[in-house]
């Protein structure tokens, strides 16, 4: 059995690893010259969003024997609207992990893993690729390819402008700005990855690339983000969901297979998930589609909720915001193990009726 990978991201280089591990030979084509993205940032692995996984690096260990090494633990986040800040404390609310080139990149960690050859600067035809090899995993990172062989629906459209910015940080406290002003239903937000360093991302949705470059200013303006920039980098992002996720002998994972998540654009863990459940798939002859169903559902409840995000107002945020920073409210999120996403649609309902 030969399996060729299309993307040397996250979900490409996890799928090459547990393949590996179950004696089946793959090769990874890259159309750029390195793994991961070109641009260093951090991203957040959230325990609120991955529940009912309390920890989710514990979760990819235990489930996947996956093992990632994040920079830090979240011990605070700090949530700011126009008029309203509200603060949420506790031992180990998320972690910070590293994408992109860097060392300790997850990305990094994961090619360390793995023996399959990495063929760079080569843009692979699937179908061609699909003729050739017994299976072909669809990686891009993007919907082209889903596009040609599946329905796809266009959920949310966001550019991003983000840099690396040096100052003096709180290693474990990471910010979440929610303003309309400058990032319509979209979102700014630091992660810390040293004391002196930090990731200031805007994720604005439905904004054209002529006018990022002025939001960004208005952003770090807003938010008296006085920092150094020693880099910065801009990119698209559209969030899709596919009809079907296996078709014949090449299978989606990752964002390729409409697996990121809508509401705040993160993936890690659901791209590590579809990249196991499409190597177990192909080597035991499997169900993908079933195997993938549970990352769909918990995708499927946040489409919804992505599209009433995107006629917020901030006068929404701002009692949003609010009820967050209720003692009983915090209580309820951050002390049990609720699955707060199903119950998103409620308090979006319950802060409007306040107003």
């Amino acid at each position: 059995m030969k399996v060729a990978i299309i993307g040397a991201g996250v979900s490409g280089l996890c799928c090459a690893y547990i393949l590996e591990k179950l004696g089946v030979q793959c090769d990874i084509y890259e159309r750029k010259h390195t793994i991961g993205s070109l641009y260093s940032f951090g991203e957040l692995l959230l325990q609120i969003v991955h529940r009912p996984h309390k920890d989710p690096l514990k979760f990819m260990e235990s489930q996947f024997r996956i093992s990632i090494i994040p920079l830090t633990k979240v011990k605070k986040i700090i949530i700011k609207s126009p008029k309203n800040i509200t603060v949420i404390k506790g031992e180990n609310l998320g972690y910070i992990v590293q994408r992109g080139q860097e060392q300790e990149s997850v990305e990094n960690q994961l090619a360390k893993k793995i023996n399959a050859k990495i063929n760079f600067n080569i843009n692979a035809d699937y179908k061609e690729l699909a003729k050739s090899y017994d299976y072909v995993v669809v990686a891009t990172g993007n919907s082209m390819i889903a596009k040609q062989l599946t329905e796809v629906e266009n959920i949310v459209s966001s550019r991003i402008k983000g840099g690396i910015a040096l100052g003096d940080f709180e290693p474990h406290t990471v910010y979440l700005w929610l303003n309309t002003m400058y990032a319509r239903s979209g979102f700014g937000y630091l992660v810390p990855l040293s004391q002196n360093k930090a990731s200031i991302i805007l994720v604005a949705t439905y904004t054209q690339k002529e006018e990022i470059e002025n939001m960004w200013h208005t952003f770090l303006h807003q938010e008296k983000l006085n920092y150094e920039m020693i880099e910065t980098f801009e990119t698209e992002l559209d969030i899709s969901i596919t009809d079907r996720h296996q078709i014949d002998n090449i299978y989606l994972i990752g964002n390729a297979g409409g697996f990121l998540d809508p509401f705040l654009g993160f993936g890690l863990l659901n791209a590590v998930e579809s990249a196991v459940y499409s190597a177990e798939s192909i080597k035991h002859g499997e169900d993908y589609e079933k195997k993938v169903k549970k990352i769909t559902d918990k995708v499927d409840k946040l489409v919804d909720f992505r599209k009433m995000m995107d006629s917020i107002k901030n006068e929404d945020y701002d009692r949003i915001v609010k009820v967050i920073g209720n003692p009983i409210v915090k209580r309820v999120m951050y002390k049990t193990n609720l699955d707060v996403i199903k119950y998103l649609h409620f308090l979006v309902k319950i802060t409007n009726r306040t107003q």
